[in-house]
C-alpha cells in the first residue's frame, strides 16, 4: 500500500537582523522555522512588511520589526535527513526605528555592495 504525504515541500525561514543601516552585516536572531514551501515563497515576508516577532536573545516581548531587504533564498543541506538539501528564505530585518534610515532599494536600484557577506 502506498503512504499518501499530507504536507508538501517544506522550506526554512531564517531571520537576520541589521543593527545598523549597513545592509553587509546581520547577526542571525531565533531559530530557524521549518514551513511549508509555498510560505517561504510566498509575500509573506516581503520588502517592507511589518512583522511582531519575539526574538528571545534580544527581547523579553514581542517588537515590530520591517522587512529591510529583498528576498533572498539560497540551500543548505537538510538539518534532519543525511541527504538532500532544503531551501532558505533569509529574511532581513530591522527595527521600527533604524527602517527610515534604509536607503531604499527595488529591482534596480540593488547592487552588490547592498547583498549580505
Amino acid at each position: 500500500m502506498n503512504e499518501v504525504n499530507l504536507t508538501g515541500p517544506k522550506a526554512i525561514i531564517r531571520f537576520m537582523l541589521y543593527t545598523d543601516v549597513n545592509r553587509r552585516r546581520a547577526a542571525r536572531v531565533g531559530n530557524d522555522m521549518e514551513v511549508e514551501l509555498n510560505l517561504a515563497l510566498g509575500s509573506v515576508y516581503d520588502y517592507g512588511t511589518k512583522h511582531e516577532l519575539l526574538f528571545e536573545e534580544i527581547d523579553t516581548e514581542p517588537c515590530q520589526y520591517i522587512v529591510a531587504m529583498l528576498p533572498y533564498y539560497r540551500q543548505i543541506p537538510h538539518p534532519y535527513k543525511t541527504n538532500g538539501l532544503i531551501p532558505v528564505r533569509l529574511v532581513y530585518l530591522t527595527t521600527i526605528a533604524l527602517w527610515p534610515f534604509f536607503e531604499p532599494i527595488d529591482g534596480k536600484t540593488l547592487n552588490r555592495a547592498m547583498l549580505p557577506e
